[in-house]
C-alpha cells in the first residue's frame, strides 16, 4: 500500500491536466493572498474553523456578529464522518458536502447528475435496466456503498443495491454528506468505499408549503413528469414535516441493440423418439427504448418530533420496465419493481451536559426486483426482504479535550419467497431463511493542539458469513489556511440474502478492504479553497458475480485501486465556482478482478474513466435572475461491445446549463429552464464487468422546464 503511494506521487507529473491545475491554483492562491491581505486580518475568521459546533453556536447565541460566511459554516460542519459535528476540514473521513444551493442552482434533475458532481463518483450499467455506482475505478453496485434519506437505509437487503434514475426528488434536499471512503467502522457491512447520507428539509426548514412541477422532453419522447409537495410546521413542541414526490419518466429514448436474439416462444412436440422443436419466435435484438424503459417513482416521507423524540416513516415505490434483461432482448417490456416501507424511532436522551444515549429501534420490507408474472421468456422474481434493528449509541464528553461514542447493535433479517415457478426455494430448502447480526462500535475523539486524533472499531458477528473486524485511525491537523489528513480505516462488505444463496457451494465471505488516505487542503483569501487527497484501496476476498459460472456469486483473491482527486471551490457575490478532478490507476495492484479487467490494459477497470472533470458554477445575473454551466468531461471508457470483444469509447464531454428567475410576478415563485447534454452526447451506461449486457443508451439532449412555489408562513 504505502510503495503504491510512492509510485502515484512519481507518477502524477505525467498528467499534464494536473500540472496545470496546480499552476493554475498556485496563480489564484497569490493573487488572492495579496487580495486578502490588503483588505482585511483573516486571523479571526481561521479561529472559528477550530471551534466545535456547540461552541460555534454558543458564541452566536451571545450576539458575537459573524460574517456571512461564518453563519454559513456553522451549517456547513457534518457528522456523517463520525457521528460528532466537525467542521469538513478536521472531519476524520475525506468528505463532499452538497447543500440546497449547490442542486438548486446547477438544475440538477435527480440525483445522477448531484452525484456526478463528486470526485471519483461515476455511472454503470448493472443488469435489467438498473444503473449502478463505480466509485474510485470500484465497480460499487452491490453493498460497496451505503445511501441513508433521514438516517434510512436505503439499500435493499436482497442484493444490497440502490437504484438512480428520477428516482428521489432533489428539490426536497437540504443537503447531502458524503464520505469518499469506507464508512463501515460506523455504519457496518454496506459502508465499504463510500456513505451518502441525505437530509431532506424539515419542518424548520420548509415553515410552511412548497410545490415543485418539473417537466423534461427528449428527441423522441419525454423524458420526466414530476410533482413535489412539502410541508412542514412547529406547533408548540411537535414538529411534523411531509414530503411527498411522485411521477413519470424514462431512462432514454435512443435504439438499444443486444448481444445475442432473445427466444420469445418455443413450441414442442412430443413423440415416442425424441422431442422436437417448432414455431420457434425469435425476437430482434434491437429495439427503441422510448416507452420501454419507464422509471416512475413515489416516495412518501414523514417526519415526527416531540421533544427529544423522533420518528421517520418512509414509503418508496420505484416501478420501473425493462426489456434488455440479462444478456438478450426481450418482445415486450416487463415490470422491474423496487418497494420499501422504513420507519425508525429514537429518543435523545440526555442525562447530563456531557453525557447522552440514544436508543433506536427501525424496521424496513422490501420487495426488490419484483415480478410476479412468468412467462417462458422472462421469469418471476416475487421475494420479500425484512429487516429489524435495535440499537443504543452513548456520547459522553470527558472533557472539551477527549469525546467518547460507544453501543451495540442487534438485527435481524428474513427473507421469503412468495415466487409461484421458477426457483422458489433458499439455498436451505425452504422458502424462509433468517440470518442474524450483532455489532459493537466505539470512537474516541481526541482533541490535542498538535493535531485532533480519532480511533475507532467495529465488530460484526453473522450467523451467515461470521465475523469482521474493522477500526479506524484518523489524524487532523490545522494550520491557520491550512489542514492536512492522514486517515487509515478498515471495512468490509456483508454479503446479501441473494449473493449467499446463489454463491458456489452457498458458501461467501465477507469481503475487506484497508483504505489509506491523506488529504491537504488550503484556504486561498476568505472566499476559496483548494483541497488535494490521495488514497489507495486494497479488498480482499471481493464478493463478484460471475455470469460465466451460472449467474452465481464467489469470492476473488484482491482487487483495489489507486488515485488522486482534487477540488476546488470560488465563491464570491457574483455567484460561485466549483471545479474538480479525479483520476485512478489499477497498475500498480498485484491482482485484479478478471472479470473487470481490460485485456492489454492494468490501470484500468471495465467502464470507468482513468480522468473525470467536474465543474458546477451559478452566476447572479441581477434583479433574481441566475445562470450556471454544469458537467462532467470523462477519459476513454472500455467496455465489451459484442460477446468477447472489448472497445473504447471516446471521451465525453456531459455539458448542461440552466436559468432561473426567483420571485417571478409574486414571492416565492420560481422558474427555471434548462438544457442538458448540450452536445447531444447520448451517453451510454456501459457494464464495469464481463456480464453479456450490452451498453444501455442513456438519454438524448433534454429540454427541462421547473416551476416552483413556496408559501412561507409569516410571524
Amino acid at each position: 500500500m504505502y510503495k503504491s503511494f510512492t509510485i502515484l506521487l512519481k507518477q502524477i507529473g505525467h498528467y499534464s491536466i494536473l500540472t496545470g491545475f496546480l499552476i493554475l491554483g498556485t496563480f489564484i492562491s497569490v493573487s488572492a493572498q495579496q487580495t486578502a491581505q490588503a483588505e482585511i486580518d483573516t486571523t479571526t475568521t481561521y479561529d472559528y474553523y477550530s471551534m466545535s459546533l456547540e461552541e460555534l453556536l454558543k458564541l452566536k447565541a451571545s450576539g458575537v456578529t459573524m460574517s456571512s460566511e461564518l453563519e454559513k459554516l456553522i451549517n456547513s460542519l457534518i457528522g456523517v464522518a463520525s457521528q460528532k459535528a466537525q467542521s469538513s476540514r478536521k472531519s476524520p473521513s475525506i468528505v463532499s458536502l452538497i447543500t440546497e444551493e449547490d442542486i438548486k442552482s446547477s438544475g440538477a434533475r435527480d440525483l445522477i447528475d448531484v452525484l456526478r458532481m463528486v470526485p471519483g463518483f461515476q455511472f454503470g450499467m448493472d443488469t435489467q435496466g438498473v444503473t449502478g455506482l463505480s466509485i474510485r475505478g470500484n465497480w460499487a453496485h452491490e453493498g460497496k456503498v451505503l445511501l441513508l434519506l433521514d438516517g434510512q437505509e436505503m439499500n435493499e437487503t436482497m442484493y444490497s443495491t440502490l437504484q438512480f434514475g428520477n428516482h428521489f426528488d432533489v428539490s426536497q434536499i437540504k443537503r447531502i454528506e458524503i464520505i469518499r471512503g469506507p464508512g463501515s467502522a460506523i455504519y457496518g457491512g454496506y459502508a465499504e468505499y463510500a456513505v451518502i447520507s441525505i437530509i431532506t428539509k424539515s419542518y424548520d426548514d420548509l415553515k410552511g408549503l412548497q410545490i415543485t412541477g418539473t417537466y423534461g422532453t427528449m428527441e423522441h419522447a419525454y423524458a420526466r413528469r414530476n410533482i413535489s409537495i412539502s410541508a412542514g410546521q412547529k406547533i408548540g413542541n411537535w414538529g411534523l414535516s411531509l414530503a411527498v414526490f411522485a411521477g413519470q419518466g424514462q431512462r432514454s429514448d435512443q435504439p438499444f441493440t443486444s448481444f445475442y436474439q432473445g427466444i420469445s416462444r418455443i413450441d414442442t412436440v412430443y413423440n415416442e423418439q425424441e422431442i422436437q422443436r417448432i414455431d420457434t419466435s425469435y425476437v430482434p435484438q434491437t429495439y427503441s427504448m422510448k416507452n420501454n424503459s419507464a422509471l416512475n417513482p413515489t416516495n412518501v416521507n414523514l417526519g415526527i418530533t416531540y421533544k427529544n423524540w423522533t420518528v421517520r416513516g418512509i414509503y418508496d415505490d420505484y416501478q420501473a420496465t425493462i426489456r434488455d434483461g440479462y444478456d438478450v432482448s426481450l418482445s415486450r417490456a416487463y415490470p422491474n419493481n423496487f418497494k420499501s416501507w422504513l420507519g425508525e424511532i429514537k429518543y435523545k436522551w440526555e442525562i447530563n451536559s456531557k453525557l447522552t444515549i440514544t436508543p433506536r429501534l427501525s424496521f424496513k420490507r422490501q420487495l426488490p426486483w419484483q415480478y410476479s408474472g412468468n412467462t417462458e421468456e422472462y421469469s418471476s422474481y416475487n421475494k420479500q426482504a425484512d429487516r429489524s434493528r435495535g440499537s443504543i449509541t452513548l456520547t459522553y464528553d470527558l472533557s472539551r479535550r477527549v469525546n467518547i461514542i460507544g453501543g451495540g447493535e442487534f438485527f435481524n433479517d428474513r427473507g421469503y419467497n412468495f415466487s409461484k415457478k421458477g426457483d422458489t426455494l433458499f439455498y436451505n430448502g425452504s422458502r424462509h431463511v433468517t440470518f442474524n447480526n450483532k455489532a459493537l462500535f466505539a470512537q474516541t475523539l481526541l482533541k490535542f493542539s498538535i493535531a485532533h486524533i480519532t480511533i475507532g472499531m467495529r465488530y460484526d458477528h453473522n450467523d451467515a458469513f461470521g465475523s469482521a473486524f474493522v477500526p479506524r485511525l484518523g489524524i487532523t491537523r490545522k494550520f491557520d489556511k491550512l489542514h492536512l489528513k492522514v486517515l487509515y480505516s478498515n471495512s468490509f462488505r456483508a454479503p446479501g440474502i441473494e449473493n449467499i444463496n446463489f454463491s458456489i457451494d452457498n458458501r461467501i465471505n465477507p469481503e475487506k478492504s484497508s483504505v489509506l488516505e491523506m488529504e491537504a487542503g488550503y484556504q486561498i483569501g476568505k472566499n476559496s479553497f483548494l483541497t488535494i487527497n490521495l488514497f489507495d484501496i486494497t479488498t480482499k476476498d471481493p464478493i463478484v458475480y460471475n455470469f460465466e459460472e451460472g449467474d452465481s456469486y464467489q469470492n476473488f483473491p484482491r482487487s483495489g485501486s489507486s488515485g488522486l482527486e482534487m477540488e476546488y471551490k470560488l465563491k464570491e457575490r457574483w455567484g460561485f465556482l466549483t471545479v474538480s478532478y479525479a483520476f485512478y490507476t489499477t497498475a500498480w495492484k498485484k491482482e485484479t478482478i478478471s472479470l473487470y479487467s481490460v485485456p492489454g490494459k492494468n490501470n484500468v477497470t471495465l467502464g470507468n474513466p482513468a480522468h473525470q472533470i467536474g465543474i458546477n458554477s451559478n452566476v447572479h445575473l441581477g434583479s433574481d435572475w441566475y445562470a450556471s454551466l454544469s458537467g462532467t468531461l470523462l477519459s476513454n471508457r472500455y467496455s465489451y461491445i459484442a460477446p468477447e470483444t472489448v472497445g473504447k469509447f471516446t471521451p465525453a464531454a456531459l455539458l448542461n446549463t440552466f436559468i432561473r428567475k426567483q420571485n417571478l410576478l409574486t414571492s416565492g415563485l420560481e422558474v427555471g429552464l434548462g438544457i442538458y447534454d448540450i452536445l447531444n452526447q447520448k451517453f451510454a451506461f456501459i457494464q464495469p464487468y464481463n456480464g453479456g449486457h450490452a451498453p444501455l443508451p442513456g438519454p438524448s439532449r433534454e429540454f427541462l422546464i421547473r416551476v416552483s412555489y413556496t408559501l412561507k408562513q409569516t410571524n
